[in-house]
C-alpha cells in the first residue's frame, strides 16, 4: 500500500505542475521576447498582445480589445499597453517588434505616422 501512495503522489506531483504550466494549452504567449506575457501564471493565463488593429477602426486600446471579445489591460505586458507600426504588414509580421507604448486603456492611442497597433489585452 505504501508503494502505490509514494508511486500516485509521485504521478500527481509529475502531472500537476506540467498542465498548470501551460494552462492546458490555452495561453497566447507573445513569444521570447516578451517573457510573462502571455503565459500561464498560477493557472491563469497573463494579458497578452492581441491582433491588429487599423487606425481607422479604433482609437483607442479598450475600443480595441473589445472588438476583439476581450478587456485592455494597461500597462499589463512588460509594462506596456501596446504596440504601435507604421505599416499593418509590418504588425502583423511575428518577428518585427513595434515601440512600446504605456497609456490607460481609454487614453487615444498617440498615431502620428502609425497605421496599425497591437493592444494589450487579457485572455478570455
Amino acid at each position: 500500500m505504501r508503494k502505490q501512495t509514494l508511486f500516485m503522489l509521485a504521478f500527481l506531483a509529475a502531472c500537476g505542475p506540467r498542465a498548470d504550466s501551460d494552462c492546458d494549452g490555452m495561453c497566447q504567449p507573445a513569444g521570447p521576447n516578451y517573457p510573462g506575457v502571455g503565459e500561464c501564471k498560477e493557472g491563469v493565463c497573463t494579458p497578452t498582445y492581441a491582433d491588429c488593429s487599423e487606425k481607422g477602426d479604433i482609437a483607442t486600446c479598450a475600443e480595441a480589445c473589445e472588438a476583439q471579445g476581450s478587456s485592455c489591460v494597461a500597462n499589463g505586458c512588460g509594462g506596456y499597453t501596446y504596440q504601435i507600426y507604421t505599416v499593418f504588414e509590418w504588425c502583423e509580421d511575428p518577428d518585427l517588434i513595434g515601440p512600446e507604448i504605456e497609456r490607460e486603456c481609454d487614453e487615444p492611442i498617440d498615431w502620428q505616422v502609425n497605421e496599425a497597433v497591437k493592444c494589450c489585452c487579457e485572455q478570455e
